[in-house]
Parts: C-alpha cells; sequence; structure tokens
C-alpha cells in the first residue's frame, strides 16, 4: 500500500506530547536550573551593590578631595597639591585611598606634572605612564610629557619615540603640532637634520593655521642650510 502523505497532523496531540517533554526535563533538570538562577540573581546583586554602595561613594567623596587637591595645583602649592594640607587630601593620598577611581586616575597625571616640574623625572614617569584616557589633547600631552622626562633624562631614543608616539595617536591642531616641534628641535640637537626637517615640514602642510606654523619657513629653512652644508 502506498504512503499517504496528506493525512492530517493532529496537533493538539503534538502540543501535549512538547508540554509533557518539557514538564519532565524541567523537573528532571529543576535543582540544576534553581542554582542557575539563583547565581545570576546573586552575581546581577552583587554588581549593582558594588556600584551604587561602593564604587559611586567613592567615587563621590575622591572627586570632593579632587577638587582641593587642584586648587592647590592651581596656585602653584605643589606641595599641599602633593601630599594635602591636613584638612584635604592630596593626589598622592587620593591614589593611594581611592585607587579604581575616575579621580584616582586624574591624580597620577597630576602627580607626573609635579614631579616634572620638580625635576624628579623617574618619578614623574612612573606616575604618567599609570595615567589613562582617550582624551583628544591629554592622550598625545601625556606622552610627550614623558618624552620631556627622557629628554631631561638624556635618554634622547626613548624621548623621541615617545614623542612620535604622541604625534601618532589623537592628533589635533593644539597638540600635534607642539609636539612635532619638540621632535624636530631634538632631532636638530642629534645632527639628523633630515628628520628636523621632516618634522617642521609636517607643522607646515597638515597645520597652517597653528601658532606652530607662524615662523615655520623660519626653521625649515635653517635645516635645509644645515643639511646642504
Amino acid at each position: 500500500m502506498a504512503k499517504n502523505d496528506n493525512l492530517p497532523v493532529n496537533t493538539e496531540q503534538i502540543f501535549e506530547e512538547t508540554v509533557s517533554k518539557l514538564e519532565t526535563w524541567f523537573l528532571k533538570n529543576q535543582k540544576k536550573l534553581t542554582v542557575s538562577v539563583l547565581a545570576v540573581v546573586i552575581a546581577v546583586g552583587g554588581y549593582f551593590g558594588y556600584k551604587f554602595l561602593y564604587l559611586e561613594p567613592r567615587e563621590k567623596t575622591a572627586q570632593e578631595e579632587m577638587f582641593f587637591a587642584q586648587n592647590f595645583f592651581e596656585i602653584d602649592s605643589l606641595n599641599w597639591a602633593l601630599n594635602g594640607n591636613g584638612q584635604h587630601y592630596g593626589f598622592i593620598d587620593i591614589v593611594d585611598n581611592f585607587g579604581g577611581t575616575k579621580a584616582a586616575n586624574l591624580a597620577h597625571y597630576y602627580i607626573g606634572v609635579i614631579y616634572l616640574k620638580q625635576g624628579l623625572y623617574d618619578d614623574a614617569i612612573h606616575y604618567l605612564k599609570k595615567f589613562r584616557s582617550n582624551d583628544l589633547i591629554l592622550t598625545p600631552m601625556v606622552r610627550a610629557l614623558i618624552g620631556d622626562c627622557y629628554a631631561e633624562l638624556g635618554d634622547m631614543k626613548e624621548a623621541l619615540s615617545q614623542y612620535e608616539r604622541a604625534i601618532s595617536s589623537h592628533q589635533n591642531d593644539m597638540v600635534t603640532p607642539m609636539v612635532l616641534m619638540k621632535a624636530a628641535a631634538l632631532c636638530d640637537i642629534q645632527g639628523d637634520y633630515q628628520k628636523a626637517l621632516n618634522f617642521y615640514e609636517r607643522v607646515r602642510n597638515d597645520y597652517i593655521r597653528s601658532n606652530e606654523a607662524r615662523d615655520i619657513d623660519k626653521y625649515i629653512a635653517m635645516m635645509e642650510t644645515k643639511i646642504n652644508q
């Protein structure tokens, strides 16, 4: 007898069988499911508890202390800015007591700048390298400052490397031409006049509206003279 492919499908029976199988599977795995759901609930609850009950209050307190430290920095009271004044924290206190906060991250930058001003170049490098940011201005600026530290320490190769990293990251009209000038001056000192010329030409070609471009033709002419001597 030939198979009849047009027999009606008993959808009600199929539905009942499917529900029955699901119930059997659920009863069999109920304990595992309960544990899994409980684990998810605990994880989610722990995350929000950590964020709202721990991180955010710490961040708020750190930002409040940061306000005073930044004010000390602005008025050039660098010792107070670093170590506090007995009533409010300095940047070092903020790093030590509020690690993981945005305020502590920014404090690394300020500490690095202060140590650079004080001639403590190794310490400045240590803190500047701990600063993390994708900011258009701060990211290349920090790289340039690290380059300045290495230049002061006499490590011209690493200084130039840091300048080049600053130039290639987050290019903008404010910081990039300034760093190009630093890199060019460093190459000039080292006698690499062609590379210095290349940096100066980038200022003229790519950042013609910058302050650094105003006298750039003078620097280019100086390098061309040195190359042709």
